[in-house]
């Protein structure tokens, strides 16, 4: 059975790869073919000459002086949206008749250091990239196996060519332009290259292949956030890429878990009960606006876990999620869940005292009350206490089912170290 990796384009968002290869390394995961566009295809060669600790090194010094001469020209319009919209390329190249584009001398300086032909022809990895023909602009998918030895480094620089930001590149009496204009993730490839099993590292939501997704043999993966800097080599933000890239092979790998935010794997009787109380609540909500087609709740689950299948603990996961963005933690962190809930059980601890009500049921001060962290709140206090209750929990419960599901969450973390 053979085993493919697959790399998608996105500039500086590459480094994003390197820290999910780093945990592919880590985890020793056996793979015979790579394929990637544009940036993926650079770090795919680079796996293909089995050169992990080079594309890890790269990532981690690499800045904007190894790909421009020149500071970043000025262009009209969002690249990346060309690049994901061809047919908008189409129309700007009938009008960008002159081949202009930034100075990338020290690109194509950084890609001759890098590849290393007689290496990678002899690798027992096999590679292939995406480019494009221009003007036809007609895809060209090409292994190594087809490539004049002397042209690699060219094809290499095919894919990558994002005009008008780069320059088309020209060899062998043809014109090329970025891969990613027809396929910036190449699976295609590299199931005609014959794998039987994919492993896809993209680095864009949405995903731009979503009929891929949820088959067989075919494992998706993509960022929980979007990630942000197409042309940003700041060392900062390159960091910040490299690690969430990281977590993300890691929980590909089942080393970690979680769905946006991160955590070190634990057990939990919260699984079952939450995804309980969401069923419940879903009954409830339909039974209070005598509706049997009410999924409000269940479509924030969805689109919080990228309208993914969830299993039972994706439930308790995508909670989480919700309460790690309202209090703004870090998600570059790994995190234990018992601390975790200690913490959340702090932000949250005035609504758990009896005495709370007063405060804004003695003279209605709900109001005050009335943003994230304090709606949350005043659903976990009327939880907790339900003779507190002047406003009708059913009510809360319809008009703002995921902060109602939060903090259920938060009442059985209460409920639990109670009993201890």
């Amino acid at each position: 059975m053979k085993k493919a990796i697959v790399l998608a384009g996105g500039g500086a968002k590459g480094a994003y790869q390197a820290g999910f290869m780093k945990a592919i390394d880590e985890s020793k995961w056996d793979y015979q073919i790579v394929t990637g566009t544009s940036i993926g295809a650079l770090n795919a060669c680079l796996l293909a000459q089995k050169d992990i600790d080079v594309l890890l090194h790269l990532w981690e010094t690499v800045d904007e002086k190894d790909i421009f001469s020149n500071e970043l020209p000025t262009i009209g319009g969002d690249l990346e949206t060309m690049l994901d919209q061809s047919h908008l390329a189409i129309s700007f190249f009938k009008t960008y008749v002159k081949e202009k584009g930034a100075d990338i001398t020290p690109l194509k300086y950084l890609i001759r250091r890098l590849l290393k032909e007689d290496v990678l022809l002899q690798s027992s990895i096999d590679f292939g990239l995406c480019t494009v023909r221009y003007p036809s602009l007609k895809p060209l998918y090409i292994t190594k196996e087809e490539m004049p030895r002397q042209h690699i480094y060219n094809y290499l620089l095919a894919s990558a060519s994002c005009f008008p930001l780069f320059p088309i590149h020209h060899f062998d009496n043809q014109s090329y332009i970025d891969g990613g204009y027809f396929d910036n993730v190449p699976i295609d490839l590299a199931l005609a290259m014959g794998a039987d099993e994919v492993l896809v590292i993209d680095l864009a939501y949405p995903v731009k292949h979503s009929h891929y997704l949820h088959r067989p043999s075919i494992h998706y993966t993509h960022p929980q956030i979007e990630l942000h800097g197409f042309m940003d080599f700041s060392r900062s933000s390159l960091d910040r890429l490299i690690r969430l890239g990281y977590l993300q092979g890691q929980k590909a790998m089942e080393k970690y878990v979680g769905n946006r935010y991160t955590f070190l794997p634990f057990q939990t009787s919260l699984f079952d009960i939450i995804y309980h109380e969401v069923l419940y609540t879903e009954r409830k909500i339909r039974e209070y606006t005598n509706s049997s087609s009410q999924d409000h709740l269940y479509q924030h689950f969805l689109e919080t876990h990228f309208q993914e299948p969830l299993m039972i603990q994706d439930y308790l996961y995508v909670i989480l999620d919700w309460i790690c963005e309202l209090m703004e933690r870090d998600v570059s962190y790994v995190y234990r869940f018992d601390i975790l809930t200690e913490d959340i059980l702090k932000d949250f601890q005035e609504y758990c005292q009896s005495d709370f009500s007063k405060v804004f049921l003695g003279d209605w001060h709900i109001v005050e009350h009335l943003n994230g962290r304090g709606l949350v709140g005043v659903i976990l206090h009327l939880l907790l206490y339900p003779e507190h209750d002047k406003i009708g929990i059913e009510r809360l419960m319809t008009l703002f089912d995921k902060q109602y599901m939060m903090a259920q969450l938060i009442k059985w973390l209460y409920i639990k170290k109670q009993s201890l």
